[in-house]
């Protein structure tokens, strides 16, 4: 259940502060669901956001009295949205492990990025899409 009860009296901590946490394809989604939970619940608040089995997951506190059905249905159509398109840019994606392996770390990706990341060329790294130095770009020269 990604909405849980408020428990303390903790600084209001909103999806702009934790946005980073996934790569930048995902940002636009994220701000966009930040605005709709604003306006069903201007002080929620965070518990995490992260990306999960190549999935967006958000989890978020609320305040008693919140109509909790609109906020989890705001955050599974964020999660949807975020489930075609590529994590480190934004372009139409799916879920795919690297080299199409059967096994392995999963993340929403189009052809362009999974090649790259596949490589392991390109990485996510607080929110910024990264050159790894690792993989055959990194050796020649």
């Amino acid at each position: 259940m990604p909405v849980q009860e408020e428990t303390s009296d903790v600084p209001l901590l909103q999806i702009p502060r934790r946005i980073r946490a996934v790569g930048p394809g995902w940002h636009a989604v994220l701000l966009c669901l930040h605005e709709q939970l604003g306006a069903v619940c201007p002080d929620y608040r965070v518990v995490d956001v992260k990306e999960k089995f190549g999935g967006l997951r958000v989890y978020i506190e609320a305040a008693e009295g919140s109509t909790r059905g609109s906020l989890v249905s705001l955050i599974r159509a964020a999660e949807a949205d975020a489930s075609v398109l590529c994590e480190f840019g934004g372009a139409p994606g799916r879920a795919r492990s690297r080299g199409d392996a059967p096994s392995g770390w999963i993340k929403t990706v189009c052809d362009s990025c999974h090649r790259a990341w596949s490589a392991r060329e390109i990485m996510i790294v607080s929110g910024m899409v990264r050159l790894s130095g690792r993989g055959p770009s990194a050796t020649q020269g």
